[in-house]
């Protein structure tokens, strides 16, 4: 369903239920969004479990209850942190339905399917693909470099900072700018937007691995003859048995038991 500018307005400029403190109750049931996932609609139970701080605003009888979770247990899938701006735009959809705006629900089962696709490929490719890769590889160099175990620890913290910071943000601007701007969200979840805290990211990425190479092969310089060859076996143990199962659990199942019982034997 189309609105122009003029509906837009005059459907935002009503008074609106739902305030800034039930958002933030919102936001911080959003955690919970992965407690449950089935095959058949995904991440659509978590999702609906987020409207819990909000459904008595948008919904007066049990029987308007029970037909707000039908519309939103329908198949639905996004990435966790930036499933926010569904649920942002959902909640105003709805809030406007209660309103009388009769055809909300229509219009909020679209949004939600266009919204999908691209929620999901933002999402991973900013946070699978280069936060949280940064972040780990980040975390596993400073605990190299680190001296003690109070340092580690502190290493441990800055890197949950790190990434936890844009987490947090996404998860709780999405619902902001998803309820604000309903109808326009598509403004707000453009790769662009997201370019400059990934190239970040990117960077830190590059200069940790950079550091855990020049670890690496400094550590290896470091070795006797007899722990030298026994790396040198393992590594070529484990080549081979990648090719031989081309499965990756499996080996590093098997390579886990090789260098533990290497290590109870020869070191």
């Amino acid at each position: 369903m189309h609105y122009s500018g003029k509906q837009v307005r005059k459907l935002s400029s009503k008074r609106k239920k739902i305030t800034k403190w039930d958002l933030f109750k919102v936001f911080l049931t959003s955690f919970f969004m992965q407690a449950v996932w089935n095959f058949r609609s995904l991440i659509s139970i978590g999702f609906s479990i987020c409207f819990f701080p909000v459904i008595g605003k948008l919904c007066d009888s049990p029987e308007a209850k029970k037909d707000f979770f039908q519309r939103h247990l329908k198949f639905f899938n996004a990435h966790p942190y930036f499933a926010s701006f569904a649920l942002g735009v959902s909640i105003r959809l709805e809030e406007m339905r209660s309103e009388g705006q009769a055809q909300m629900p229509e219009t909020v089962d679209r949004l939600k399917e266009m919204l999908v696709s691209p929620l999901g490929a933002v999402g991973d490719r900013l946070f699978w693909v280069t936060i949280k890769p940064a972040c780990l590889l980040t975390g596993m160099v400073g605990i190299l470099i680190a001296p003690t175990v109070t340092a580690r620890l502190i290493t441990l913290a800055i890197t949950f900072l790190i990434y936890n910071i844009p987490h947090f943000y996404y998860r709780y601007q999405g619902i902001i700018e998803g309820y604000n701007h309903p109808f326009d969200i598509h403004n707000f979840i453009s790769q662009q937007r997201f370019e400059v805290l990934r190239k970040m990211f990117v960077y830190l990425f590059s200069i940790s691995l950079t550091a855990l190479v020049i670890l690496f092969i400094y550590h290896l310089f470091q070795l006797k003859l007899p722990h030298m060859l026994f790396f040198l076996a393992s590594v070529f143990y484990t080549y081979i048995f990648m090719k031989i199962s081309h499965n990756f659990y499996l080996v590093t199942l098997g390579s886990f038991i090789f260098f533990l019982f290497a290590a109870i034997l020869f070191l």
